[in-house]
């Protein structure tokens, strides 16, 4: 399989788990929604899980740190009037907030992906608008099936966490958003998170791993049938 890999780097990202208020934990891995929030933004118009055949990625970091974050709250009395700051004490909040160091995206897509991403339309962003990225390559390679190996930096379908015995952090998460206002998930799924500092092995995945054959990295592959469908 023909494909490019493009590397993504910043100095910080953030993944929000879902279900977290007062404390705000990050992802290691972003969930599939951020990526085609990148394809969108690379390519200028909202990008849906049809719109794409295949794609793989893998997310490395240097190490964790917490912010402290200091917000106020916005609101309106009725929907014709104009938001304004709510009266303090309780429009202010400050929350710890969980972010990656120095992460590095690995995307693979298929070769069309690569005038996008030579000239992104918007920013590129791994989480919040400060967690701005930058192309640091885009690079024609090989990608070969196999059905076993180790990975690391990846989510993997619950029914590969299943088979496998895999030890991962199980989240359900979005696989893309809705193009509305108020905007709404598409294809909730359980996935098995894997960090990129303690990776797994799978002894039993066909259909659905790939190696690079030059850098000889393993990353799960998500086609366009799964990607809308699910596993049925």
């Amino acid at each position: 399989m023909e494909a490019i890999r493009i590397t993504l780097r910043a100095y910080t990202a953030s993944f929000r788990v879902p279900g977290f208020v007062g404390h705000q934990l990050t992802l290691p891995v972003p969930p599939l929604c951020t990526v085609f929030g990148l394809l969108s933004a690379a390519s200028g118009r909202w990008v849906l899980p049809q719109d794409v055949e295949w794609l793989a990625y893998r997310c490395d970091y240097e190490s964790k740190g917490i912010d402290l974050e200091f917000i106020i709250q916005i609101a309106r009395e009725r929907p014709e009037r104009v938001p304004q700051p709510r009266r303090p004490p309780e429009a202010y909040t400050v929350i710890r907030r969980e972010f990656l160091t120095m992460p590095c995206l690995v995307l693979y897509l298929s070769p069309e992906w690569e005038p996008a991403f030579r000239r992104p339309r918007y920013s590129l962003l791994l989480g919040r608008s400060q967690d701005v990225a930058s192309v640091e390559s885009i690079v024609p390679v090989t990608l070969e099936p196999v059905s076993k190996g180790q990975v690391g930096g990846v989510l993997l379908p619950m029914k590969l966490v299943m088979r496998n015995s895999a030890p991962a952090w199980l989240q359900n998460l979005p696989v893309a958003f809705t193009d509305e206002p108020h905007r709404r998930p598409i294809g909730m799924r359980i996935f098995g998170v894997i960090d990129a500092h303690r990776v797994a092995r799978l002894r039993d995945a066909p259909n659905w791993l790939v190696k690079d054959t030059e850098s000889g990295l393993i990353i799960p592959l998500y086609r366009r049938d799964w990607l809308v469908h699910g596993d049925g």
